[in-house]
């Protein structure tokens, strides 16, 4: 088979991706007889440093394996796949590769598997002159630190900038009368993350030139047209009410006299959309004993022609109100992003989610030939992995590196190339600009580049799942294609998802519904019914033999997760969960975190009892911790606390730990509180936590206590 220069590999679930992609990357290493380090031509690209590691893993581990007399089993079935669709001997690949694994050995840093945030890192840091960045710029990847930093500086230019005063003060006031907190800090950091997202590029170049008078000359028109729709509303509701009065008819009348009240609300400013509409003859409920029923009927069709009119109008209310309410965080957006701008320039940090954006409008100006020269390496086969990930932004940025190497041959005659393998219905990363329409676009013919040599492959065999759960999933896949009004994700589902099975027979997949007849009061809720559910499955497959570390819980949200945990807990289930690794559940960091508290201020009770009991519980190991805190709590002075403590071998002084740094005081306290075989490991956690932190900022007591989670009164 023609190998092409563009090969698109639509990879389900357990379809062999990982191992394709290896077998390739080998097959262009092994086709340069005379070159030991073609790596140094090869980029490929993965979302993960996880990825990243298991593929470069995998590449090592074969090319290794090819290197001993006894292949292994595994490695060796791939060895035949590359003798049988290549011309490679198998004396050929085990020689060659001793000479490859020796040069990437000697030259492992050329041997390019990356992260797509880290090649685009590489190509800024090539073009840091053109750019005007400093050379020596740091890296931010906390990005909401960075957008935080910008609003509080924002705000604190309230009393100076009298423009941005007035719209801060409006805004504060309007959320005071919503009954909200007149703080606008998240409504600030809500409107300033639309920064930080290429899914709104177009949407935001559009506001760059709007000036802030803009925003309050519309806001003052949006006050208006609020006003004047309100009060058409109020004069047609008026004329209905004039109706039925000049005809006679008693409110009585009416049903509950709903209709009437329904349009005395509308008058009196209290309309509620929720409420009952009326729209139809059959709408408007008339006693049946009223005496101008007829009268009423008769006037229906006028009166369901004012409330027809009025609706319209307040969705047209509601529309504006929704828009004025975004109106002061959105006018003060380029306000944040100069704010942002000079806190990089100042501080000389970038941040990584500006990466893309500004390569992308560096290199759309550049020839390609240039941007390889700048690189240092002149990369002519790509691979990417997990494709339907890429944002547009992303894959226009590579567009023209590809191309360049898919036009030509190198000096060895070989041609570029490019493979990209993904999965549209594994897309997870649409929020950070994701696109999975690409893939589907490229994968039914859509080619972007000047070489028409291109392929689509399905790998169309699952070989990790058991054949029900196979089955099950074509199923699924089947049942879905109908729900999509998209024709392309029709198509995807309906003629691109099925799977054949492999050798492994069996598997059991199981959906249940839950009785919504069993919430017949308030006292039980839908959360009782699912959380009794996944006992009771639980239950059911630990007694026919499985063990809990068979067993996982998939939720939707965290805090549903969290329901759950805390349900099984109490039913006796021992679970592991990600909050449960968490270090700031650990106890002996509670009781770390607590000090710091109590050294903050020595007369927080809940940290000082929570001191007293960790010492009963963990320390003592006491049945009567209730009278160790008790007596402790008694203690107001802070020399009577620390002698108590001192009864029980803990020798500590709160007035000296205040005098240290952070690390020297965690150290005293960990020595004081925590076991001999728990201190090494404790210290060192602490010691090199301010490496997750930006470099920049110091570590108090406070910062850290909220870094590990707590919140300081």
């Amino acid at each position: 088979m023609e190998k092409k220069a563009f090969t698109i590999y639509n990879a389900s679930a357990g379809a062999g991706k990982t191992h394709t992609l290896v077998k390739e990357y080998l097959k262009i290493l092994l086709g340069y007889s005379n070159k030991d380090d073609a790596y140094r031509n090869v980029l490929a690209i993965t979302f993960t440093n996880k990825a990243v590691n298991e593929m470069k893993s995998r590449i090592v581990s074969c090319i290794y394996a090819f290197t001993l007399n006894e292949i292994p089993p595994k490695e060796y079935r791939l060895l035949e796949q590359i003798v049988a669709e290549t011309t490679f001997t198998e004396a050929y690949i085990r020689e060659k590769s001793k000479k490859i694994l020796k040069n990437i050995i000697h030259n492992y840093a050329g041997f390019d598997i990356s992260t797509i945030d880290k090649f685009t890192h590489k190509v800024i840091r090539s073009f840091a002159f053109d750019l005007n960045l400093p050379f020596h710029f740091e890296v931010s990847l906390d990005t909401e630190a960075l957008l935080q930093e910008a609003v509080d500086a924002l705000i604190s230019q309230a009393g100076i900038d009298e423009e941005l005063t007035k719209l801060l003060v409006d805004f504060s006031i309007s959320k005071a009368d919503d009954d909200k907190s007149w703080d606008v800090t998240n409504e600030l950091m809500e409107i300033g993350r639309l920064l930080l997202n290429e899914n709104n590029k177009q949407e935001l170049e559009a506001f760059e030139n709007i000036e802030m008078q803009t925003f309050l000359s519309l806001k003052s028109w949006l006050h208006d047209q609020i006003n004047q729709l309100k009060a058409e509303t109020v004069a047609l509701a008026q004329n209905a009410l004039q109706l039925l009065e000049t005809n006679g008819v008693d409110n009585k009348s009416f049903s509950g006299g709903y209709f009437p009240k329904h349009l005395m609300g509308i008058v009196d400013g209290n309309y509620n959309n929720a409420n009952k509409k009326y729209y139809e003859f059959d709408d408007i409920k008339i006693n049946k004993t009223a005496k101008d029923k007829e009268s009423i009927e008769q006037l229906i069709p006028d009166l369901l022609a004012i409330t027809k009119k009025i609706y319209p109008l307040f969705g047209k209310i509601y529309f504006y109100e929704a828009f004025l309410k975004n109106l002061v965080p959105l006018s003060l957006l380029n306000s944040i992003s100069n704010e942002i701008k000079r806190i990089q320039n100042e501080q000389q940090i970038l941040s990584i989610s500006q990466f893309n954006k500004i390569i992308y409008e560096e290199l759309k100006n550049q020839p390609a030939p240039f941007i390889y020269e700048r690189l240092g390496e002149k990369y002519r086969h790509f691979f990417i992995d997990e494709f339907q990930d890429t944002s547009e932004m992303q894959w226009q940025n590579l567009v023209p590196l590809i191309d360049n190497a898919l036009s030509g041959a190198d000096d060895f005659g070989k041609e570029g190339s490019l493979m990209i393998v993904g999965d549209p219905k594994q897309a997870i990363y649409r929020w950070r600009g994701g696109k999975a329409e690409q893939f589907m676009q490229l994968s039914d013919g859509e080619n972007p580049f000047s070489n028409p040599s291109k392929a689509t492959i399905s790998l169309d065999t699952n070989y990790r799942s058991f054949s029900q759960v196979i089955e099950f999933n074509n199923g699924i896949f089947k049942f879905l294609a109908n729900q999509f009004n998209n024709e392309a994700y029709q198509n995807l589902y309906e003629n691109y998802s099925h799977q054949n099975t492999n050798p492994k027979k069996g598997g059991f997949v199981n959906i249940s519904f839950l009785n919504n007849d069993l919430l017949v009061d308030d006292e039980v809720t839908k959360d009782d019914l699912y959380l009794n559910e996944v006992l009771k499955t639980i239950e059911k497959v630990l007694n026919q033999g499985f063990s809990l570390g068979d067993i996982v819980v998939l939720t939707r949200k965290s805090k549903d997760g969290v329901k759950v945990a805390n349900h099984l807990t109490k039913n006796g289930i021992r679970i592991l969960s990600s909050e449960t690794l968490l270090i700031n559940n650990a106890t002996e960091v509670q009781l770390l975190l607590n000090l710091l508290r109590f050294l903050k201020n020595n007369h927080d009770k809940e940290a000082k009892a929570l001191i007293l009991y960790y010492v009963g519980r963990f320390i003592l190991k006491d049945a009567k911790v209730h009278d160790v805190i008790v007596k402790g709590m008694l203690m107001d002075n802070e020399t009577d606390f620390q002698n108590y403590l001192k009864t029980f071998g803990i020798e500590i002084n709160f007035k000296e730990l205040r005098k240290n740094n952070l690390y020297v005081a965690v150290e005293l306290m960990v020595s004081a509180f925590i076991p001999t075989k728990k201190n090494r490991s404790l210290c060192a956690i602490f010691s090199r936590f301010d490496f997750g932190t930006n470099r920049k900022k110091s570590i108090n007591n406070r910062r850290f206590s909220k870094l590990l989670g707590a919140e300081l009164s």
